[in-house]
């Protein structure tokens, strides 16, 4: 059975079967070659794995994001963000990465984030004499921000499936992500004195008061979230659906820019992203469901224990798995497929499970940037129209002083539950 599942998995891997519908064919075919369970087992165990409140939360921070996204904010953002960084060395560059980091506290999406940001951005820093692919580079690396600070639709699947309160979760990235965020505009004033990019003429408080005032209410948003989740006015899952609501009322009424024909996009839009990641929790159910009965986690539990008694180097490995399993997997399979494993070490070693599932997070986040099938490095190269390996030399850097930015973070705790601590 156990055999049947993994061979039938690759081969589906080989043939380029999307990771959804390959793990529901493989537990398929494990329950027909045992000939002992009831192949009507799989629509019950894909019912019960999508049957869960708190999943909710994702379809509404899709629409959330979309809503915000197509209602102005974006702009708004990315002038905010003009004014206070562009002054610095490699400024409009900076400006991208602050950008992104405000947007993703709205959005919780990746692709989003890289759309919004990238598509404003990366056109007006050509035109300024900055390389195209490096650009693009830029916005592909901090783009990865937008599931790491809250609201993260990662960090809700992380909860679900390692039972691991998703508003602790949510909170606790907010200062590693800020801190990561910090760490790629160094980054990128090193690199822009090398490459001899420009800055940008400084702004008077004057007009960074008035920017700021224009943006006000689509930075409100995270923090409504975050306030209400930490004063437990609303649950993680209420929150999206206040966000909906506040991003409606936002872009119809103040911004003025989101017109009623607008929706019927948006809604498309936000509904297919959900359905997509749905189909994947769903299918990835029966799918754990048949490694639980053949014991695979107790397996390799057993495995990487053996490897080593020491916390840190075990902690390390696990970590390297996440970034190596980015380089070709999408986020939300690898955290349905590897957490169950590593969640009961985690445990057993006396690891936080909060901090453990923010860096886990950023783990797999660093992934989406990572060649060759990053989702952020595809987004970014649409909309760049850029191939992959023009982008591939540009981005190592910012690799780099993330996968730096992640071991700090797993061997520095505090960072990452000092929040959570204090508000829960």
């Amino acid at each position: 059975m156990l055999t049947t599942l993994v061979v039938t998995l690759i081969v589906c891997f080989l043939a380029n079967v999307p990771i959804g519908f390959a793990l529901g064919i493989a537990a398929l075919a494990s329950l027909i070659a045992s000939g002992t369970m009831p192949v009507s087992m799989i629509p019950q165990r894909m019912v019960a794995g999508a049957n869960s409140f708190p999943l909710l939360a994702i379809p509404f921070f899709m629409l959330a994001g979309a809503i915000m996204e197509r209602g102005g904010v974006s702009k708004r953002i990315v002038n905010l963000a003009s004014t206070l960084v562009g002054h610095i060395s490699g400024g409009l560059a900076a400006v991208s990465i602050v950008a992104c980091t405000f947007f993703a506290a709205i959005s919780g999406s990746t692709p989003a984030t890289a759309a919004a940001v990238g598509g404003l951005t990366i056109p007006e820093m050509e035109k300024r004499g900055y390389d195209r692919s490096y650009a693009s580079a830029v916005v592909a690396s901090a783009s990865c921000l937008g599931v790491i600070i809250p609201p993260s639709i990662t960090m809700v699947i992380f909860g679900i499936v390692a039972n691991v309160s998703v508003g602790q979760l949510l909170i606790g990235g907010l200062i590693p992500g800020l801190f990561l965020s910090l760490l790629l505009i160094c980054m990128n004033l090193l690199r822009s004195k090398q490459l001899g990019y420009p800055t940008e003429d400084k702004r008077t408080w004057m007009e960074r008061w008035h920017c700021f005032a224009d943006a006000i209410w689509g930075l409100m948003m995270p923090v409504i979230i975050l306030g209400g989740i930490m004063t437990g006015v609303f649950t993680p899952t209420e929150s999206a659906a206040i966000a909906v609501v506040y991003g409606l009322l936002v872009s119809f009424f103040i911004y003025k820019e989101l017109r009623i024909k607008d929706l019927i996009p948006i809604f498309y839009k936000a509904s297919l992203n959900s359905a997509m990641i749905m189909l994947l929790i769903a299918c990835a159910s029966p799918f754990g469901w048949v490694m639980t009965i053949e014991q695979v986690p107790q397996m390799a539990s057993t495995a990487i224990l053996g490897l080593s008694d020491n916390p840190h180097v075990i902690y390390m490995l696990m970590l390297f798995i996440y970034l190596i399993l980015g380089t070709f997997m999408e986020t939300a399979a690898i955290i349905l497929l590897v957490v169950p494993i590593f969640a009961p070490i985690a445990t057993q070693f006396g690891i936080d499970m909060v901090q453990f599932g923010v860096v886990s997070v950023i783990a797999l986040a660093i992934g989406m940037a990572t060649p060759p099938v990053g989702i952020s490095l595809f987004a970014t190269c649409g909309i760049a129209d850029i191939t992959m390996g023009q982008i591939t030399t540009k981005v190592l850097p910012f690799l780099f002083i993330l996968i730096v930015g992640l071991f700090v973070l797993a061997y520095v705790p505090a960072i990452s539950t000092f929040l959570p601590n204090l508000m829960f």
